[in-house]
């Protein structure tokens, strides 16, 4: 690099000469390094909630057994059981979510310096990360949506 500035202008006198992409990377570390460790707890808060999620909709699957054993007996379809169970889900995700988009308008002005090109209630971006985090609890509670609609009501009934 100096030496093809030396051979415009050899009496010119420079110092530290860097691209101009090193430069801009050496400045925006600080907030990149920010935005990925808020990356990093946003997608382990992601994971957490689904966990829970999970947890929570199968322990109430669990509790529920001899319920789902009585419905599937007076004529319930698997389907309606599985729909049972998702809805379930679901009505947890939207609390969790309405609670999460009160919390984060509450905490807004500390997230507006680390955004970039976005202000700090953009309703674009919360539509979708209650669209992500419902899709995700749907996901986490279609194991236990299966399990419930596969079980079979005579054994269910038995343990009764």
């Amino acid at each position: 690099m100096r030496s093809a500035i030396t051979e415009i202008d050899p009496l010119l006198a420079l110092q530290h000469v860097q691209p101009m992409d090193a430069v801009m990377a050496s400045v925006e570390s600080p907030r990149r390094f920010n935005t990925d460790l808020i990356t990093a707890f946003a997608l382990s808060a992601l994971l957490l909630a689904i966990t829970g999620i999970y947890a929570v909709v199968a322990f109430s699957v669990s509790l529920r057994t001899q319920e789902i054993a009585i419905r599937m007996a007076l004529g319930a379809q698997r389907t309606g059981i599985a729909r049972l169970v998702l809805a379930s889900g679901a009505r947890l995700a939207l609390l969790g979510c309405g609670l999460g988009v009160l919390g984060s308008l509450a905490v807004s002005r500390l997230v507006r310096s680390f955004l970039f090109g976005v202000s700090a209630t953009d309703p674009v971006i919360y539509a979708s990360g209650v669209l992500i985090m419902l899709l995700m609890a749907l996901l986490a509670s279609a194991l236990p949506a299966t399990r419930a609609a596969s079980a079979d009501p005579i054994d269910a009934l038995r343990s009764i």
